[in-house]
């Protein structure tokens, strides 16, 4: 990697969201990345250097420039590999973006998984990066010429993004296989009966007929949901865009925090029925249970990674409104032993306990069963690396997913004991509308 890395900053324009889709528009066949928190964007462009685990788990292929190098997986070093990558492209100061499948999970488990076509890993080190915040706009590459034409798109008062919005008068139906999750939820009920698992999610795929403009989605999207990050990005020929209502893990100065949302209804309506909706949910027995166990799971996750004295529950039960529904959300943090990194935060942290189940194990082997494909990233979760001791991973729900042959939609519910099979497929519609309409497909 080259050593020299200039950079240009100026006066943040007054639409970051419109000037980050223009960036994304102009560049959506390239290899990209962009990531949000708190008002925060943050985007890679380009690939310097790729590390990829293959969808069968079986190869992991480190591709920097025109030299490709590949070895045979070992699950007693894959995670060393991913770590070695990082702590070599880490040094220059470049952010480390990328993505997780949910099947990584199995994986790293030693667990029999029926794998997909999306890669279970795939981490990129930007050629360019920007950086949009509240005041100022940061550009940074080690191209003179691409930093310059970057920043010329960028501070040039031009419109951020033309979106005709007429091209997302596409109905999806996410009715479609209603009566199959039904029949997925009675099979899971009965599994929890026998005492195989005390909870699962258990999701369904609705099929996307079209093309999906991903910086579009990302602009319309957005500018009506109110996620906890938002994501967009193309790799290795994969797509997907979304809006994420929880984090798996952030870590910082030591602290690793995670942050399970687990009881959900719907957030719209008139502000009474909303209210109405909230109090609903705060006293309803099933979805307090299912969110007490999920906090509970998260406190015993990090008994294995900080010491006991050090770990709290900092927000217990606040009602978090996310887009077309309202969640129960808690936030446990913890601070790592000094034999702990990142990667091993991350390896028992993901998948979150609430897009997976209870035991995690168990939860895991049993949506490979109840699921009648591969999960591929939904439910993995988006990463931002910022060094060898912070990181972000953003759980992939309420997304839009896209490869060269299909495109679709995805969502779940948290099944236990208590669960109904017409409740929990409800559910599935209420968080398909944080995404369902706003998909925006490609102009023809």
């Amino acid at each position: 990697m080259p050593s020299h890395r200039m950079s240009m900053s100026f006066t943040s324009p007054s639409d970051a969201l419109g000037s980050v889709t223009k960036v994304l528009a102009k560049h959506q066949s390239d290899d990209y990345f962009t990531y949000e928190r708190d008002g925060h964007w943050y985007i890679g462009l380009g690939s310097q250097s790729s590390l990829l685990i293959d969808p069968k788990g079986e190869t992991i292929t480190v591709i920097t420039g025109a030299e490709e190098t590949s070895r045979a997986v070992d699950k007693t070093s894959t995670t060393d590999i991913v770590r070695d990558f990082i702590y070599e492209n880490s040094k220059y100061g470049s952010k480390i973006h990328g993505q997780v499948g949910f099947n990584y999970a199995a994986l790293i488990r030693g667990q029999t998984f029926n794998h997909g076509r999306w890669p279970l890993l795939s981490l990129m080190v930007p050629r360019n990066e920007i950086t949009v915040c509240q005041h100022d706009v940061t550009v940074a590459g080690y191209d003179e010429e691409e930093v310059q034409n970057l920043y010329s798109l960028i501070k040039h008062d031009t419109p951020s993004f033309d979106l005709d919005y007429s091209r997302n008068n596409v109905n999806i139906n996410t009715q479609d296989t209603a009566d199959k999750y039904t029949g997925l939820v009675k099979k899971a009920l009965s599994d929890i009966a026998q005492g195989q698992y005390t909870k699962v999610i258990a999701s369904r795929v609705v099929e996307i007929g079209h093309k999906v403009d991903m910086p579009a989605t990302l602009l319309l999207g957005r500018r009506s949901n109110n996620p906890a990050r938002s994501f967009s990005f193309n790799h290795n020929g994969h797509e997907a865009t979304g809006f994420s209502p929880e984090l798996v893990l952030s870590v910082k100065k030591g602290k690793v925090v995670t942050e399970p949302l687990a009881g959900t209804r719907s957030c719209e309506g008139t502000n009474e029925e909303i209210a109405q909706l909230r109090q609903e949910l705060l006293n309803d027995p099933k979805e307090v249970l299912e969110h007490v166990v999920s906090v509970k799971e998260a406190i015993e996750e990090l008994g294995r990674l900080c010491p006991p004295d050090s770990i709290t529950v900092e927000d217990l039960m606040s009602v978090r409104a996310r887009g077309s529904v309202q969640h129960i959300g808690s936030r446990v943090g913890g601070m790592l032993s000094p034999d702990k990194d990142i990667w091993d935060a991350f390896d028992v942290l993901f998948p979150s306990i609430t897009a997976c189940g209870i035991p995690k194990n168990a939860a895991i082997e049993a949506i490979q069963r109840l699921e009648d494909r591969p999960r591929e990233l939904y439910s993995g979760a988006i990463l931002l690396v910022e060094g060898l001791e912070t990181m972000e991973a953003a759980l992939v729900l309420r997304s839009a997913f896209q490869d060269t042959s299909r495109q679709w939609i995805q969502a779940g519910a948290g099944i236990i004991l208590q669960s109904n099979p017409q409740r929990e497929l409800r559910e599935t519609h209420e968080k398909l509308a944080s995404i369902a309409p706003f998909v925006v497909p490609k102009a023809a």
